[in-house]
C-alpha cells in the first residue's frame, strides 16, 4: 500500500500525543499525497478503536430514495388535489349560486375522474409513506437524508402557497362583498387540506416519522367525499345508464342532421334505416327502433326513453334543444332548419 511507509512514523507521534491535524499538516508539506495521509490515519484509527470505518451510502441508495419520495410527494400532489377539486364540485351541487358563471364542464365526468385520481393515488402515497417510515425507523441515519430535506422543503412551500393564496381571495372577496356560504366552504377546504399537509410535512422533516394521525385523516376525509361523490353522481350501474343516454342522444342527432339530406321526408324509420345503414335507428340497450312520426312536408318527431334527466348545469352556448327528463321523451324537428349538434 502506498502509505505503509507513514505507518511507523504515526505510531510514534501518536504515542507523544501528535493531533491529526499537526500530522496531516507536516506530511502534506514534506509531498506526501492528501489522499496518502488520510489514508494513513485511517488505518491507525481503525487499529486503535478496533471499529472499521463505515462506508459511505452508494449512490444506488441515494437514487432508490429520490424515486420513492419523488413518487411519494407526486402522489400527495395528485390525491390532495383531486380531494379538493371533489369537495369544490360537491359544494357547488348541493350549494348553487345563479350569480356565479357555471363551469363548462360535464358534473358527472368531472366528479368519477376526482374519485378515480383518489382511489388511485392516496393507496399508492400511503404504502409508499408506510415504506419510508419504516425504514426511516430502522436506519435514523437516512433522516438526514438530503433528498428527503428537500422534497420535504419543496412540499412545505406548495402547502403554504396554497395557504396564503386562500386567505387571499377570501380577503377579497371579503372587501367585495361577496362572501356566501359556498365560498367559506371552499375556504376551509383548502386550509383543511393544505394546512394539514403543511403541518405533517414540518412533523416529516423534524425527523418524528409518526404518521399515523395524518394517514387516518386523509382516509376518512377521502371515503367521506368518495361517498358522496357516489351518492351525487351515482354507482358504475347508474353512470353506465347515463352513457347509454349520450348515445341515445348522439343516434339522435346523427338521425336528424341525416334526414336534412333527404328529399322527402321518410314514413318510418325502418324504410330510412334500410337505404342508410350506416345510421343507428334503434336503442343502444333495448334494441328497439326509435319512435319516429313525420307531422308536415318538412317537420317530424323523435323520441326515446332516457334513463336519467340532463345535467342542469348546461353551459350557456350548449345546445339546449335535446335537454330531456327521466323517461319518455320526444323532440320536434324541422328538415329546413339546422340541427343543433
Amino acid at each position: 500500500m502506498p502509505h505503509a511507509d507513514l505507518q511507523p512514523f504515526i505510531d510514534a507521534a501518536k504515542e507523544r500525543g501528535a493531533t491529526d491535524e499537526f500530522l496531516a499538516s507536516a506530511l502534506t508539506s514534506r509531498g506526501w499525497p492528501v489522499r496518502d495521509v488520510y489514508a494513513a490515519l485511517t488505518d491507525w484509527w481503525e487499529r486503535t478503536t478496533g471499529l472499521a470505518l463505515p462506508e459511505r451510502r452508494s449512490s444506488a441508495e441515494n437514487s432508490r430514495d429520490a424515486f420513492l419520495y419523488l413518487l411519494a410527494f407526486s402522489m400527495l400532489a395528485t390525491w390532495a388535489g383531486a380531494l379538493g377539486s371533489l369537495w369544490f364540485r360537491l359544494i357547488e351541487h348541493w350549494l348553487p349560486d345563479a350569480v356565479v358563471t357555471p363551469y363548462f364542464y360535464s358534473f358527472r365526468e368531472n366528479v368519477t375522474w376526482q374519485m378515480s385520481s383518489i382511489l388511485v393515488a392516496l393507496p399508492i402515497y400511503l404504502f409508499v409513506m408506510r415504506m419510508l417510515v419504516r425504514e426511516s425507523a430502522a436506519n435514523p441515519e437516512r433522516i438526514d437524508s438530503g433528498v428527503r430535506k428537500w422534497l420535504t422543503y419543496i412540499a412545505l412551500l406548495l402547502a403554504a402557497t396554497g395557504v396564503v393564496r386562500d386567505l387571499v381571495y377570501f380577503v377579497d372577496y371579503l372587501l367585495k362583498g361577496e362572501i356566501t356560504l359556498r365560498f367559506v366552504l371552499k375556504c376551509v377546504v383548502v386550509l383543511a387540506i393544505c394546512g394539514g399537509i403543511f403541518w405533517y410535512c414540518l412533523d416529516f422533516l423534524r425527523g418524528r416519522v409518526r404518521s399515523g394521525w395524518f394517514a387516518a385523516a386523509a382516509l376518512a376525509v377521502a371515503c367521506a367525499a368518495v361517498a358522496c361523490g357516489v351518492l351525487v353522481a351515482g354507482t358504475p350501474a347508474v353512470q353506465r345508464r347515463i352513457q347509454a343516454d349520450d348515445v341515445r342522444i348522439q343516434n339522435l342527432r346523427a338521425i336528424a342532421n341525416s334526414l336534412r339530406a333527404v328529399p322527402p321526408l321518410p314514413q318510418s324509420l325502418s324504410d330510412y334505416a334500410a337505404t342508410h345503414p350506416g345510421i343507428r335507428t334503434t336503442d343502444p340497450e333495448t334494441g328497439k327502433p326509435y319512435e319516429y312520426s313525420r307531422k308536415s312536408e318538412t317537420q317530424y318527431e323523435l323520441c326515446a326513453i332516457f334513463a336519467a334527466a340532463s345535467e342542469e348545469s348546461n353551459p350557456p352556448h350548449a345546445d339546449v334543444f335535446w335537454v330531456h327528463p327521466q323517461g319518455r321523451a320526444c323532440f320536434t324537428c324541422d328538415k329546413s332548419r339546422p340541427v343543433a349538434w
